[in-house]
């Protein structure tokens, strides 16, 4: 099994348990929980494989449609502010 595959599991799993909104919100607040902690490669990719799971997903029973576009919508900012950040750093470098 490769890492997406795993990552993709887990996320799939736990979105899965998601029954209300602030159930959304804490499993949306788990998966960008390392991208504010420390955004390296691997958490990238956790990053990258809960904005897929939420994306090809409809709303849990209990979620709006408003609210769950504005998780994926969260987890896409999230991701795309890292990396603008990364190529921002590099562009500083020698």
């Amino acid at each position: 099994m490769i890492w997406m595959d795993s990552y993709a599991k887990i996320h799939a799993l736990t979105l899965g348990w998601v029954t209300c909104e602030d159930d959304l919100t804490n499993w949306t607040d788990e998966a960008l929980w390392p991208l504010v902690s420390h955004a390296d490669m691997e958490t990238m990719m956790w990053a990258m494989s809960a904005f897929m799971t939420i994306t090809s997903r409809a709303p849990p029973d209990g979620v709006t449609p408003c609210t769950y576009r504005l998780a994926c919508k969260v987890i896409g900012d999230k991701i795309e502010q890292v990396i603008e950040a990364k190529l921002k750093m590099e562009e500083g470098c020698p």
